[in-house]
């Protein structure tokens, strides 16, 4: 029997992949297209190519064109020029990338456009792509503009800082593609001893009117002018200016046009405020206003006259913010107290521009005590002169102080015994600070020790009372609001009716009774400055004594 040997060799099959030797993404050697073999290029590249005009679609040859993009250094920049029709071509420029492309030529507007390298047609990758951003159309800039500024008073606004931005200064005339482009040329300046502020090498009114769009692409010279301090006193004489004007106004105009700044102000604007105002203040009541009944704000308005609004801290000042500039050493403060016959004297403190004050009240002001403001201001603008009045009660609202009876006296009839408290006399209570009343009224009780002592209703009396207990009253010194700021006050009053008291042979005391209010209801509490109820159950003793 015959045997048999088989030998088997391994097949060793080694595969190559195509090449790609001119990057053009199709394999070396292929010719039937429906055998292509796509390579993505290692290190694919693509080019940047457009066209640079003036606006009137002229070649503009020698612009310089520049590349940003990631991998451009100082070294090795993305950087030509464009050709005698205007052409330009920038080569090796890495596919995929995002690049900025700045054009610009002496005597025209700078144009920056961007644009994306394409690295891929479809879903296959390619090597060279180019990104076209169209023809660019660049602005000359030979042209002036000028514009008189002038104070609102009429002066002119000499030495103002001004900008402006010509608007589109530049355009793609043509793009197929995705690029997108900014032009604007902006431009600053100072306004000469007549208030003409002039900027040079901008494109002309007509030619942005011509390349503008319209609405609010309409082409125009966006201008901004900083607020005016004309003679350097630190008080503005103007506000700022910040406002489009279309090219084809000053087409018009000849190219200049007269512009009057506002009149300065801090209230950002406030559309509710005009005129000369005091807008902002620790102490609202100073813009009291009597509103009549059924007006939508009275309830508002009312508020600001309580007590708690116009807590002023022991040492701290009141502050006065005014809608434009007080003219200097014009601002007269006036601080009396609650009856208006004692003045204190203030520190007034102007800012550096003149629109915010303060003042100063001095050390000797005592807690809880209501005291009066007048002022009177003149605006630094126009001349306008206002008068403002309130007041403010000496306190910190984080801590409050308990109530307390100061003082209990009578005051002599006609008729009765001299040091002898008769029927029909008066007896005037006053407290440690302001009370806030309410219809109730309160119960005083003079008593000499006796088990069942006279109660008496005691109303309050704010100066000037009409009281006839007060007819001999000195009357207010100084011109305070006792109209509308009279509903806390610290004094209250009663005639009494018991049976005669010799005060020399007796100890007598007035008790203030608030116990009656624990049956009330609570809307009917009396209320301290501090915004605090009376308790129902305080009873506050003084003794009595003669006036």
């Amino acid at each position: 029997m015959k045997k048999h040997w088989a030998v088997v060799l391994p097949l060793l099959v080694v595969g190559c992949a195509p090449e790609d030797k001119d990057g053009d993404g199709i394999a070396d050697g292929v010719r039937d297209p429906d055998t292509v073999s796509v390579v993505a290029p290692a290190n694919p590249k693509g080019t940047v190519s457009g066209q640079v005009l003036n606006t009137r679609m002229e070649p503009i040859p020698g612009a310089t064109v520049k590349l940003t993009i990631g991998s451009a250094t100082a070294e090795k920049p993305f950087e030509t020029t464009s050709d005698a029709s205007g052409n330009f071509l920038l080569t090796n420029v890495p596919a995929g990338a995002e690049v900025l492309v700045t054009i610009s030529k002496e005597g025209h507007a700078t144009l920056r456009a961007s644009a994306l390298v394409p690295s891929h047609a479809g879903n296959i990758p390619i090597n060279n792509g180019n990104a076209n951003i169209g023809a660019v159309a660049l602005a000359e800039t030979r042209s002036s503009v000028s514009f008189s500024l002038l104070t609102p008073s009429g002066y002119p606004a000499r030495g103002a800082k001004a900008y402006i931005e010509a608007v589109p200064a530049g355009t793609i005339a043509f793009n197929g593609g995705s690029a997108t482009a900014v032009s604007s040329v902006v431009v600053s300046a100072e306004a000469d001893s007549m208030g003409i502020v002039t900027f040079s090498n901008v494109p002309s009114p007509a030619e942005l009117a011509r390349i503008g769009g319209v609405g609010d692409a309409a082409g125009g010279y966006r201008l901004w002018v900083d607020p005016v301090d004309s003679n350097g006193d630190g008080i503005l004489d103007a506000g700022g200016y910040a406002k489009k004007i279309d090219a084809s106004t000053l087409v018009v105009s000849g190219g200049s046009q007269m512009l009057r700044l506002p009149a300065p102000r801090n209230d950002a604007g406030d559309s509710e405020t005009t005129g000369f105002q005091l807008v902002a203040t620790n102490v609202p009541s100073l813009n009291y206003v009597k509103l009549a009944d059924g007006d939508a704000g009275k309830a508002a308005m009312e508020l600001q006259k309580k007590p708690l609004r116009n807590l002023l801290r022991p040492g701290e000042p009141i502050y006065l913010g005014f809608s434009q500039p007080v003219a200097r050493e014009s601002l007269l403060a006036l601080v009396a107290d609650e009856y208006g016959r004692e003045k204190f004297d203030v520190i007034v403190t102007p800012s550096a521009a003149g629109d915010v004050y303060t003042l100063m009240p001095p050390s000797s002001i005592r807690e809880g005590q209501e005291y009066n403001v007048i002022l009177r201001a003149t605006s630094a603008y126009d001349g306008t002169v206002r008068t403002w009045k309130g007041y403010f009660i000496s306190g910190d609202a984080r801590t409050p102080r308990p109530l307390q009876l100061a003082s209990a006296v009578y005051k002599d009839g006609t008729t009765g015994t001299v040091g002898t408290l008769d029927p029909g006399e008066c007896i005037i209570i006053n407290f440690s600070h302001v009370v806030v009343p309410s219809a109730t009224l309160l119960d005083a009780i003079v008593t000499t020790g006796e088990a069942s002592p006279p109660s008496f209703n005691a109303t309050p009396a704010a100066p000037p009372s009409t009281n006839p207990c007060f007819t001999a009253e000195s009357p207010t010194k100084y011109p305070i609001d006792s109209a509308n700021f009279n509903t806390a006050t610290t004094r209250f009053v009663f005639t009494y009716s018991g049976p005669a008291i010799n005060l020399t042979t007796n100890t007598v005391k007035v008790k203030a009774d608030f116990t009656k209010f624990q049956s009330a209801d609570m809307s009917t509490y009396y209320e301290s400055a501090w915004g605090a109820p009376v308790s129902s159950g305080t009873s506050l003793e003084a003794p009595l004594g003669k006036l």
